[in-house]
């Protein structure tokens, strides 16, 4: 499964949706990380730091990442968030994060044609790692 794809489909069916998502990071915020404000600048908002951290940990760039105070804030607050916490390992320190070896994700956002995908996903690390470089790579393209 192409993941950019996934998220590139799933995002036009959400779109349709009685009250859709007002851009791509509102769509990632909602449906991705699972951020609940109904306000949609405050989900870009919060899908745009929760990308920051997920791409910190991803690259195991956390230290460099949180070296700036303000990043270092934002970095501690999403890594407390419902979808961080399953999903993340740290040996003596939260601030040098990694990905679990295994992930189970589930969203009632994404879909495969015109499928809805019901059921747990399931990933490796490495896979993790693709499928939120997906997720960061989708937020940046232009239609937003």
């Amino acid at each position: 499964m192409n993941r950019l794809e996934l998220l590139r489909n799933s995002y036009c069916i959400v779109s349709q949706y009685d009250c859709p998502p007002q851009s791509r990071l509102d769509y990632i915020g909602r449906y991705i990380f699972d951020f609940t404000t109904y306000d949609s600048e405050m989900s870009e908002l919060f899908a745009e730091k929760a990308i920051e951290a997920s791409d910190a940990i991803s690259s195991r760039t956390t230290f460099d990442y949180i070296e700036n105070e303000e990043n270092y804030k934002w970095y501690l607050l999403m890594l407390n968030m419902p979808f961080f916490v399953n999903k993340i390992e740290w040996g003596g320190s939260i601030r040098g994060a990694w990905w679990n070896y295994e992930i189970t994700f589930s969203s009632c956002g994404l879909w495969l044609g015109n499928d809805q995908i019901a059921d747990d996903l399931k990933f490796t690390g490495g896979q993790w790692v693709e499928f939120m470089s997906a997720v960061s790579q989708f937020s940046k393209e232009e239609g937003q």
